[in-house]
């Protein structure tokens, strides 16, 4: 049986949904929505309460109730939260970020605005000039996430997001494994390389070659 509370929850989910209530809106005040629902002020505030926690509404002091404009953030810090408790480890995190980056390839090089293929460049330039690990880090992680960002798919581009924070500490340790298998940072440069160079040509064979070369030697030296 629905309880009260979850009128409002359902209510403010279909307007979205149905795209009468908008990111940023205003929503009813507490008593009106009560009223429009048929619900008591109690369940009207406690369902409010509950999408406040949830990230879906902002409460401002004396202005009311307003649908969360940032909700991807949320969404990410969310599913992070989830894949710690859910202690996912380092295999799942590749097989997973594996596969967020294969379904994002081709639609991601298709479509990538010129600035974005510029941007790659730019990336994978600062990547190679890098003098230190940490700054090394710091750019292979922006030239895959350029990759998803660019797809234009938000639920990709969440739980990527998602897995970026988490991925602070799996990809330097990921990088070291690479590279002291390897006894050189030439080969996994090369795959970088190869993949952000058919990003900013627009070819998608070429994009492949360099993130399967990426994986092989993630799966090879992990």
């Amino acid at each position: 049986m629905e309880k009260s509370y979850e009128k409002v929850i359902e209510y403010v989910k279909h307007g979205i949904g149905s795209g009468e209530i908008q990111a940023g809106e205003k929503l009813l005040p507490e008593r009106e929505l009560a009223q429009k629902l048929e619900i008591s002020r109690n369940s009207a505030r406690e369902g409010l309460r509950i999408l406040e926690n949830m990230g879906v509404l902002e409460s401002q002091q004396g202005a009311g109730n307003y649908v969360s404009g940032n909700f991807d953030e949320i969404l990410a810090e969310m599913l992070s939260f989830m894949y710690i408790l859910k202690k996912i480890d380092v295999d799942k995190i590749t097989e997973f970020r594996s596969t967020l980056e294969w379904g994002a390839i081709e639609t991601g090089v298709k479509q990538a605005t010129e600035e974005q293929r510029q941007k790659m460049m730019s990336y994978l330039d600062n990547l190679e000039r890098a003098e230190t690990e940490e700054e090394r880090v710091r750019w292979d992680k922006a030239i895959h996430y350029l990759l998803i960002e660019a797809s234009g798919n938000f639920c990709m581009l969440a739980n990527y997001k998602a897995l970026n924070k988490i991925m602070d500490e799996y990809i330097p340790k990921m990088r070291g494994k690479i590279i002291e298998g390897m006894h050189s940072e030439q080969f996994l440069s090369r795959a970088h390389r190869t993949l952000a160079e058919g990003f900013a040509e627009g070819n998608i064979e070429k994009a492949r070659e360099g993130l399967k070369l990426h994986f092989h030697y993630i799966y090879q030296y992990l």
